[in-house]
């Protein structure tokens, strides 16, 4: 508790300057802080976690990985989406360019066509139209027209043919890429798997300590000791740094939040459970592996790692001293720092943790105390 009492002394020090109308540079500058206060305390919760056992952090690493390669391949997937509906607009505006090429050809082979049967009678005309001033002068002027006719729709024609290689080359550069793409995928894919495996004989590793149910109660209660730890220190230095960062007031939504997820509710709130020993300050809410996890109200990111106990959780920050935390999950999806809007996808769920039941942990907190969800959830 020293290094937490060394922590606190630095965060008053550092952010004890209250500014009532701030530039958005100092905004920003009091979120940069912010990060780096957040990070100092992800450094010494590592420390803390470093002392665990081998098996411990054998689990930390195997599901940050997974977390890393799920979300990854969702940006792949999600860019190889947005690449493919661009090549469908090229391959659009390459078929309008081919139909304007065929009408143009028709056009100039017509002009030509024009141009050559009266240059066949050009010079009986002009001899013919000598004695005549304004036959000569009609002849001369609709020359120059056919001429000046075919030099624009040639111009249009070269222009036209540049935009389709344009096009063109635009369509081979995506096609390539979305190659590289499935390939980056496929790799990406098979290091899942064998994450996954690694984590499956991580977890029977696990499961096969012999401790008894006093010694896994007396761990989940150093694991809730140490996630308490972090999370008074995460409140002191939000207040300090004093941000707004949610344009509704939380408060006003009590009772119309939507659910981070939906699912069955494993838990009584604040009642403990041998099952599910660290659920009593929040809810388990039970739901496939990878489900979508969505942000209850609008927030800043401020942890987002794994801890001991409750997996890969992800912590937001409402303004007022609200916090909602979301545990146990599979991959996290924004980063210490990020902004989330109300029902945003902030995460998967899992069990991360050494957990066995699929689920969300939740948790919604003001000052630091818990909150009953039945009260704040729709």
């Amino acid at each position: 508790m020293r290094i937490i009492a060394r922590l606190i002394l630095g965060l008053l020090l550092v952010l004890s300057t209250n500014v009532c109308a701030d530039t958005e540079q100092q905004v920003q500058q009091r979120v940069q802080q912010l990060k780096s206060d957040i990070g100092d305390l992800q450094t010494w919760l590592k420390e803390a976690q470093n002392q665990a056992s081998d098996i411990q952090q054998q689990l930390q690493r195997s599901e940050t990985k997974i977390s890393s390669l799920t979300k990854a391949i969702k940006e792949n997937k999600q860019a190889s989406q947005q690449s493919t509906s661009l090549r469908e607009k090229l391959e659009l505006q390459s078929s309008h360019f081919q139909d304007a090429l065929a009408e143009q050809e028709q056009q100039l082979s017509s002009q030509l066509k024009r141009q050559y049967q009266q240059g066949k009678s050009s010079t009986s005309s002009v001899l013919l139209s000598l004695d005549n001033p304004s036959a000569l002068a009609r002849n001369m002027a609709y020359y120059q027209y056919l001429n000046q006719a075919s030099a624009e729709q040639m111009a249009a024609y070269r222009q036209t043919l540049n935009g389709l290689n344009q096009v063109q080359q635009k369509q081979a550069d995506i096609t390539l890429e979305l190659q590289q793409k499935a390939q980056k995928l496929e790799a990406q894919t098979q290091s899942l798997k064998q994450a996954k495996a690694k984590l499956s004989s991580t977890l029977k590793a696990l499961n096969s300590e012999k401790l008894s149910k006093a010694q896994r109660l007396n761990n989940a209660k150093n694991n809730q000791i140490q996630a308490q730890d972090l999370l008074e220190q995460i409140q002191i230095a939000l207040a300090k740094a004093n941000i707004q960062v949610a344009d509704t007031p939380l408060a006003s939504a009590k009772g119309l939040l939507p659910w981070p997820l939906k699912g069955k509710v494993l838990n009584r709130f604040g009642v403990e459970q041998t099952s599910y020993p660290l659920s009593q300050q929040g809810w388990l809410i039970a739901a496939p592996e990878g489900s979508d996890v969505k942000a209850v109200h609008g927030g800043l990111v401020v942890f987002s790692d794994w801890l001991k106990g409750y997996g890969l959780v992800i912590m937001l920050d409402h303004g007022d001293g609200f916090l909602s935390l979301y545990g146990q999950n599979q991959a996290l999806y924004l980063s210490t720092g990020e902004q989330a809007t109300s029902q945003q996808l902030i995460a998967t769920s899992g069990r991360s943790g050494g957990n066995t039941q699929a689920a969300l942990y939740f948790s919604l907190r003001q000052q630091g105390k818990p909150l009953n969800p039945k009260q704040w959830l729709q």
